[in-house]
Parts: C-alpha cells; sequence; structure tokens
C-alpha cells in the first residue's frame, strides 16, 4: 500500500488537477479521516508525514505510510464507497492537497484526455503495492526497513518508531536490533 508515486507523476498530477485540488496545513496528530466512515477524499501530500492505519485485535497496525510528494487515502473506502476500516491521520505538520471523488470524477468526465494520467499514477501505486507485499514475503526485517527508508528517506526521524515496526510486521524490539545493525 506504498502509494508514493515517483515525482515525475506527482508533478503531472499536481498541475493537471491543480484547479480541484483544496490546499490546506494540518497540525500533527489530525485525524483526516475516521474508520466506520465513507473516504471521498485522495490526500496529495507536499510536505510532511501521514499514515492510514487501523486497529486488529486490539493492536494499532500502520498499513501506509505518506510523505513529501506521496498520495493516501482510505482504498478499500474510496474505490468502493464503502465505509472504510482505515483511520488517517497527520504525524508531522503538513501541507497536503485534497481532491473529492466527485470532483475527481467530474474533472475527468470533462477532461478525458486527463483519464491516461490518472491511468498511469494508479498502476504505479499498484506496483508499489505489490512490491510491499513481495518484501513482507521475502525480504528479512532489516531489508524492509532499508526499503522504507529508501523510499520515505528520513522517516525514522519524523515519526514514532511504533508505526515504522507496525509496518514493518515487527516489534519495536526488532526493530531496535535492526536500527543498531544499519
Amino acid at each position: 500500500m506504498n502509494q508514493t508515486p515517483s515525482s515525475k507523476i506527482y508533478d503531472q498530477i499536481k498541475d493537471a488537477f491543480n484547479e480541484i485540488m483544496e490546499y490546506t496545513e494540518v497540525p500533527t496528530g489530525t485525524i483526516l479521516h475516521s474508520a466506520g466512515l465513507i473516504c471521498n477524499n485522495l490526500y496529495f501530500v507536499e510536505k510532511g508525514a501521514l499514515r492510514a492505519f487501523y486497529y486488529f485485535k486490539g493492536n494499532d497496525v500502520t498499513a501506509h505510510f505518506a510523505t513529501d510528494r506521496g498520495s493516501i487515502t482510505a482504498p478499500d473506502s474510496f474505490i468502493k464507497g464503502a465505509a472504510s476500516k482505515y483511520n488517517i491521520e497527520t504525524l508531522t505538520d503538513s501541507k497536503i492537497h485534497i481532491i473529492t471523488k466527485s470532483r475527481l470524477n467530474q474533472y475527468l468526465s470533462a477532461n478525458p484526455k486527463l483519464e491516461r494520467l490518472a491511468r498511469l499514477y494508479t498502476e504505479e501505486v499498484y506496483m508499489e503495492m505489490l512490491e510491499r507485499v513481495e518484501n513482507m514475503v521475502f525480504l528479512t526485517a532489516q531489508e524492509r526497513y532499508k526499503e522504507l527508508l529508501k523510499s520515505h528517506p528520513g522517516l525514522d526521524q519524523k515519526v514514532n518508531l511504533g508505526h515504522i515496526s507496525s509496518y514493518l510486521g515487527i516489534t519495536q524490539e526488532t526493530l531496535s536490533r535492526v536500527r543498531r545493525k544499519t
């Protein structure tokens, strides 16, 4: 679920959809979306760090990070229009651009040439999600940590390490050992 499109795609999306994006600055700890509700927003992070998380057997599980030039939504809800299991919160003071699903659909209907760009963006998000799944299956905890920091430089300095360990599927103790070796 690592939705961090390349800088080139991010810039193209921002330029092409700028007139329907709402810009806002949000303080650390703000819940942008709550579980149990329908998420109609796609968030593009200009600067900051956000996460999508859910609760499983009483545990807070981080499913996705979005940092500078990344994006995030509650995909189960945004795509299906159903209540989501995800929460989305800001982990740092953040500058974000928001596109609602209805405005996006209207804009794409009025500008069919942008459908291709939207498809390329979606393909890139999908490939990054696939890479995350493969990393969970085939890489060691240390390798997963290195890949996370490669895709989100400095994340370990910005956010709670408990969120990182949860995202990596390891305990905080294991994360401490991994960090010492890195």
